[in-house]
């Protein structure tokens, strides 16, 4: 290999990067080509030409330095291992975005959007993303363990190849001025204004088509920088205007013109319900019988309390992670896209927190999950929610019939006992939260007895049977509160944290309710069931996790202050209802009629009936939420 000049060389070297990143998006297209079958080829090709400037930015921030470290005028640029570092250097750069990318493109098959700050979330779960790779995607890490170390060696060819001319002249210094004005364009990716986001990579308004143009390590690194992100799009005023009268409601009353959206509910009858929250891992509507009807089969117990209890057919979820699901029942809030998470400052703006409320209603609050006590955090944002008691995998002694270990700490029959025996003696009125883990992948099986299908441990029929298990212990530990004198005065509640993954709710996107819904990636089941309090329903009033909140304090009777962009379910004067939901880097909202998305830039992907009013009030959700926030005026300390 011989290059005419350091010129060439450099071209060469930024050609061999856009070539790969290239490869990747390739890659990410063929692999789910489905998914992004809504394109046309003229809009294909738009996105890909978006793609081009999301790497131009990725590779000029990221190799610029070099450029110049090698262009220098000066003799010792010549020097050999001067030259094999700059392409190690290089080299290692590159392979390792790249390889990032690959791990977000196969990530991307579980939840349809590329990662953004998972990484800076999952804390001590660094494994879940090494045994995700090890037990979905074995020889995919292992090739791209091998391509790491080619893309390497290829640059470090690259800068270590002959130079036909190898002279240094005191002209190259006029170069450099124009290389960094280069670089400094192509990182920015626009010549004024803000830098080029996640939102102006956005071809067309099609979600598709940002995913496509977009990778993982860009959303990572600069999609949720605050900075990108206008919550602006109204007036504050004009949003807090849209809000109020979405929320119209003649049993609450707002208790404070500086914090706009403060309010409680009108005082009524002090009702001290005992009240127990089961949020299942992963669990998509499709999989409840009592809500699809699709007969899998695995959820006779919950069907059974579906069909005793109240059941929601269009309830969603807030996000797509565990950490959205639990914020927005702790505090009724949809985290706003570029925040920081509940527990790593997002509590600093002051939200509502049920369990603060709880205990000042004179409530014994406790919160647990079968998974280790730090695993996603959980143990952290209960205390932050003002839950006393918070308990983990280590603490909950092995009880049951399960064989082998789980992934996570301790099997859910595990907690559900421990929960049992801690309610047995637990100080009325009291409201309780446990977070399930076996229908986390992989799907590891507690036993012959729960494999109702071939059994895999990242198959769809391994799901199936820890969601049969799952089931089978919510059946015991409910046969267990039957017994106990304060059964007839509680309230549970049955959700899931956000869908089972994309990879298996594959066939969800088929049928023509959800063709007609942008969030059918967000509908989970809720079920309600208190039968010495509500008589059996079914209910279609659209809601999501944040009306969990409201929902609590309205039928407890508690008068406290509290703020949300919500509503109770039990609320039958309120005439309006939606979910507002975060989808990664942008939001989307449904009325029932329609959904529709918004990427800061755009409204996108819009389905059914949409109106005027809906997009109006997808604005006000995000501008009012956002500001008050950051202004201080959610709720008053």
């Amino acid at each position: 290999m011989i290059f005419a000049n350091r010129y060439t060389q450099l071209f060469s070297a930024l050609f061999l990067s856009f070539l790969l990143f290239l490869s990747t998006r390739v890659f990410l297209y063929v692999t789910y080509f489905d998914y992004f079958s809504n394109l046309t080829i003229s809009e294909t090709l738009r996105s890909f030409f978006m793609g081009f400037r999301v790497d131009t930015a990725i590779i000029f921030t990221f190799t610029s330095a070099l450029w110049i470290a090698h262009l220098l005028p000066f003799k010792f640029t010549l020097h050999k291992l001067y030259r094999q570092t700059l392409g190690i250097l290089w080299g290692t750069i590159i392979a390792g975005i790249i390889f990032f990318n690959i791990g977000d493109s196969l990530y991307f098959g579980f939840v349809n959007r590329h990662i953004s700050n998972e990484l800076s979330v999952i804390g001590n779960d660094v494994g879940l993303l090494v045994n995700m790779a090890r037990d979905y995607f074995p020889i995919q890490t292992l090739i791209s363990v091998i391509l790491f170390y080619i893309i390497i060696y290829l640059f470090y060819k690259i800068f270590t190849a002959k130079l036909r001319n190898i002279h240094i002249r005191q002209s190259g210094w006029l170069v450099l001025p124009l290389v960094i004005t280069i670089a400094f364009i192509g990182i920015r990716g626009k010549v004024d204004g803000i830098s080029f986001g996640t939102s102006d990579a956005f071809a067309v308004n099609k979600v598709s088509s940002g995913n496509l143009a977009l990778n993982g390590f860009f959303c990572f690194y600069r999609g949720g920088d605050r900075q990108n992100i206008c919550h602006s799009s109204v007036t504050t005023n004009k949003a807090l205007e849209v809000i109020k009268q979405n929320l119209t409601s003649t049993k609450i009353q707002y208790t404070n013109t500086s914090y706009p959206l403060m309010r409680h509910y009108r005082e009524k009858n002090k009702q001290n319900y005992n009240v127990v929250i089961v949020l299942v891992e992963s669990l998509s509507g499709k999989y409840l019988d009592a809500l699809s009807h699709n007969n899998y089969g695995v959820t006779p117990n919950l069907d059974k309390l579906a069909h005793e209890g109240i059941l929601y057919t269009n309830f969603y979820a807030n996000g797509q992670r565990s950490l959205e699901g639990i914020t927005s029942i702790y505090t009724g809030l949809t985290q706003p896209v570029g925040f920081e998470n509940l527990g790593e400052g997002l509590e600093l703006y002051n939200p509502s927190f049920l369990g603060k409320i709880a205990h000042q209603n004179g409530y014994t609050t406790i919160a647990m999950q079968s998974s280790d006590r730090g695993s996603f955090r959980v143990d952290k944002l209960s205390q932050l929610a003002g839950f006393e008691d918070y308990y983990g995998a280590e603490d909950m002694p092995r009880t049951g019939a399960e064989e082998g270990n789980p992934h996570f700490g301790a099997w859910d029959g595990n907690m559900f006992r421990f929960l049992s025996t801690k309610l047995h003696t637990i100080k009325e009125p009291f409201i309780s939260f446990c977070f399930t883990s076996a229908t986390h992948s992989p799907f590891y099986l507690p036993g012959k007895q729960w494999a109702k299908y071939p059994h895999s441990d990242n198959s769809e029929q391994g799901y199936l049977n820890t969601l049969y298990y799952a089931d089978s212990q919510i059946k015991e530990f409910m046969d267990r509160c039957k017994k106990e004198p304060w059964f007839n005065r509680t309230i549970f509640i049955f959700t899931a944290d956000h869908v089972g993954f994309a990879e298996l709710d594959k066939t969800v996107k088929n049928n023509s309710h959800d063709q007609e819904n942008l969030l059918s990636d967000f509908h989970i089941p809720l079920i309600i069931y208190a039968p010495k309090i509500f008589k059996p329903q079914v209910s279609s009033i659209v809601s999501s996790h944040d009306d969990i909140f409201p929902s609590i304090l309205d039928i407890l009777g508690w008068k406290s202050n509290f703020t949300t962009i919500s509503q109770s379910l039990f609320d039958e004067t309120a005439k309006h209802r939606f979910a507002y939901v975060k989808r990664g880097s942008m939001i989307a909202i449904t009325d029932g009629n329609g959904s529709i998305g918004y990427n800061y830039k755009d409204f996108v992907d819009e389905k059914g009936n949409v109106s005027q009013d809906l997009r109006n009030l997808l604005l006000g959700c995000d501008t009012a939420e956002a500001n008050l926030l950051k202004n201080s005026k959610w709720m008053q300390r």
